[in-house]
């Protein structure tokens, strides 16, 4: 009986594991899509692979053209499968060459290939010390990627002017993204709005100079005092001072947002209805009583 009971259970672990140990067997079909300044490889389809190389594409043309700077090596991104280990060298897609810049991307999402075609360009705008820009820089630079300014992050940054709802984050809370997608709309939308607002006040040029001074080994923020003449201290001060006007009135297509009817409501107006609702309630049962009953 306890043979039977064994094999029993080795035939359904058996069974459990076969699925498993096929699909890891399985040879990774990898498709590529070939554009000027990349080669993007994937597995889920030819049309997968163009729409995401686009975007890739698009990100370099937009935020090399705002930096002033390119990348020398062809740039080879790929889009691993989900539970792929990209430090396996012998799962890489064939055909990459080997003085090619090698780009992992690890979600099947535009935003990320996006983002990783910037983190490069900034990485070598800023070369020697790329590392010293920080993440929020970072995180602005993904979003304008995939065209100026998108009003997501705008409306956002906006709304938090206006409202009043939220402070800003400060510098040190801006090195880490909130794992909340509420958050990290506010997160987001702040990183998009300084950056929007140092475009619009300064000029592109002074953001290529920010750069330039950082791969010099300055301090990035010693950088950026030097360039837009605003300490670390005062910047989001500063930035807190012209959002409005940056986000909402030099760009027109964002729409004005009007404050919460909650905020307009005068209390002594609130007071005086709910003292009213009884008054007309027993008027009510007073007439029902007199010329219906």
């Amino acid at each position: 009986m306890l043979g039977l009971g064994a094999l029993t259970a080795l035939l359904a672990v058996t069974v459990w594991l076969a699925p498993i140990t096929g699909a890891q067997g399985e040879a990774v079909e990898w498709v590529l899509a070939e554009r000027e300044h990349l080669t993007l490889w994937h597995t889920q389809g030819q049309v997968r692979a163009d729409d995401l190389a686009d975007e890739g594409q698009g990100a370099y043309d937009l935020v090399s053209d705002l930096i002033e700077t390119s990348i020398d090596q062809h740039i080879a991104l790929i889009v691993w499968p989900q539970g792929a280990d990209p430090s396996d060298q012998t799962a890489y897609p064939p055909g990459i060459g080997e003085d090619a810049l090698i780009l992992h991307v690890t979600r099947n999402a535009s935003g990320s290939v996006r983002s990783a075609v910037t983190n490069a360009l900034i990485s070598a705008a800023a070369a020697p010390h790329g590392d010293q820009v920080p993440l929020w820089m970072r995180s602005a630079m993904g979003f304008w990627s995939q065209g100026p300014l998108p009003g997501f992050y705008l409306r956002r940054a906006g709304s938090v002017v206006l409202f009043d709802h939220e402070q800003f984050y400060s510098f040190e809370q801006l090195e880490t993204i909130p794992s909340t997608w509420q958050f990290q709309a506010k997160y987001f939308g702040q990183a998009g709005g300084m950056l929007a607002w140092m475009i619009q006040d300064w000029g592109p040029e002074a953001l290529v100079e920010l750069f330039r001074l950082t791969g010099e080994g300055v301090s990035f923020y010693a950088a950026l005092e030097q360039v837009y003449g605003i300490p670390r201290e005062r910047f989001i001060d500063e930035f807190t001072g012209n959002a409005e006007r940056a986000l909402l009135l030099l760009w027109p297509y964002i729409e004005p947002q009007d404050r919460p009817f909650y905020e307009t409501l005068n209390l002594n107006y609130v007071i005086m209805v709910a003292a009213g609702i009884p008054v007309l309630i027993l008027f009510f049962f007073i007439g029902k009583r007199l010329f219906y009953d």
